[in-house]
């Protein structure tokens, strides 16, 4: 298997207008097409980007059923057929009576999956859990490109999900956020340290820009499994980050510093 070409693109959305925030995510394909040297493979975005972040009570009216030909999802397929690329982003989930702050990872071919957030914030400024149910599931997706894992924001803090991804085999973790100006100096300090326990490539997509009485910084980055910056988007601006991901590079940490071999004997 090839060198993996990942981008994350970071914009302000336009809160609940999904039409609008699909033409935003578009644009941000077209500029990450564009720094590509080679072909494009999977672009990442926030939490909840298309349909904004800190929607609270207007959340059911933009929530959809997944898999669905809903308008945000059908709108995604169609971007991800277009441009030839796979798409993760943050997107509202409606099952029954209960919605779900979720991910979805869309590829050229349509629906591959879909990952429910597992911890939901409910201190200071976050009350996720009045207008989220929790998830409970680690799933790994199979790309012609690597295994990528996806995980939510706050879901960084807990080890056990970032390991529980290693384990089930991903290579790359993917961590779609939604993370205020206050929560800065934590996600810095916390990244590395995923990166390095798991031994995997991580991916962290963030908000950027104002919605209500929230301020993102975005500050999107991309490290290698020893903890090392490959590639990041500076404070408050919009824009994509391109980087080309050595699987077999991979392998050699791995066989370096055997964390994730050696956490297994635990189990």
């Amino acid at each position: 298997m090839g060198p993996m070409h990942l981008a994350l693109g970071q914009a302000p959305i336009v809160l609940g207008d999904i039409e609008k925030n699909l033409e935003i995510m578009e644009d941000l394909i077209k500029n990450a097409q564009k720094k590509c040297k080679r072909k494009l493979d999977l672009i990442a975005f926030p939490e909840l980007f298309i349909t904004g972040y800190n929607l609270r009570d207007n959340y059911s009216k933009v929530a959809e059923e997944i898999p669905s030909s809903s308008r945000a999802q059908k709108g995604i397929v169609n971007l991800a057929k277009k441009h030839n690329v796979h798409i993760a982003t943050g997107i509202v989930e409606k099952s029954g009576k209960s919605l779900f702050n979720s991910a979805i990872m869309i590829g050229p071919e349509g629906y591959i999956g879909h990952y429910r957030k597992q911890f939901l914030p409910n201190f200071g400024p976050f009350e996720e859990k009045m207008f989220f149910g929790e998830g409970n599931q680690t799933p790994v997706f199979d790309t012609p490109f690597g295994r990528i894992g996806i995980q939510i924001c706050y879901d960084l803090f807990f080890p056990e999900t970032s390991m529980g991804l290693a384990r089930n085999g991903a290579e790359l973790i993917l961590n779609l956020a939604a993370s205020p100006t206050t929560s800065r100096p934590l996600f810095h300090r916390v990244i590395p340290a995923r990166a390095i326990e798991t031994t995997c490539f991580y991916a962290y997509s963030n908000n950027v820009g104002t919605q209500g009485s929230l301020t993102f910084a975005g500050e999107s980055v991309i490290v290698d499994p020893r903890g090392k910056t490959i590639a990041d988007i500076p404070s408050f601006e919009e824009g994509v980050i391109v980087c080309e991901l050595s699987l077999e590079e991979l392998d050699s940490f791995r066989e370096a510093r055997p964390v994730l071999r050696d956490s297994k004997k635990k189990e």
